[in-house]
């Protein structure tokens, strides 16, 4: 997931490596939308085992140094999968917050995660230490995710929730430092970019949910 740190090929100019890193970011939300259609017509059961795929899939992308000759591969199967259950919880909030609130959110999503990425970009100078201390966060967030498959206790979901905002808020504004300084590649970057919109996305419709309960 989002604990990248490549270097941009030599030969390939910054602002050309950016660019490329915007169209891999719109590539995946491609591949996300053709897993979200396809999500309407999986059953609840299957569902769940897509999930616990997914949760695979982070785990040997965060532990497993091997697994990085297969990013490009990991991710379009995590980016289609995420599409697959997604289907459910857009239907999920849409009934729940109704359609209005349901974009209005989304929008508010967006807006957060432009925010905070110019934030990154043009005022934090070096965000390099601020990496170090979220690697570990995101891996407790993960297994706290995780365990929440199974926990139904209304005040561990609103607390995974707010942190993960918050969390995956911060690693927008220090993947767009590290685009600023030129320390990605295009492909690692528009993964994570897609990522951090998905959940800031995700965790805003959770929270919404939450707080009209």
């Amino acid at each position: 997931m989002n604990n990248y740190s490549y270097q941009a090929p030599r030969q390939m100019s910054h602002g050309s490596a950016i660019r490329n890193a915007w169209l891999y970011f719109m590539y995946y939300w491609v591949i996300f939308a053709a897993g979200t259609f396809v999500g309407q017509f999986v059953p609840p059961g299957m569902r769940m085992m897509v999930s616990v795929l997914i949760f695979a899939l982070v785990f040997i992308s965060l532990f497993v140094k091997a697994s990085r000759k297969f990013g490009a591969v990991i991710s379009n199967v995590m980016a289609f999968a995420l599409g697959v259950v997604s289907y459910a919880s857009f239907m999920y909030y849409i009934g729940t917050l109704g359609p209005t609130v349901f974009y209005q959110n989304v929008g508010l999503a967006i807006g957060a995660f432009l925010a905070f990425g110019a934030m990154g970009y043009f005022v934090v100078g070096d965000a390099t230490n601020l990496g170090r201390l979220l690697f570990p966060a995101l891996i407790v967030l993960v297994l706290a995710s995780f365990a929440g498959i199974f926990i139904q206790i209304p005040m561990f979901h609103l607390v995974i929730t707010i942190a993960g905002l918050a969390i995956f808020l911060l690693y927008t504004i220090y993947d767009f430092n590290r685009m600023k300084r030129g320390q990605f590649s295009p492909r690692e970057m528009g993964f994570n970019l897609f990522i951090n919109l998905l959940n800031i996305i995700m965790d805003i419709l959770r929270l919404a949910s939450i707080l009209k309960d």
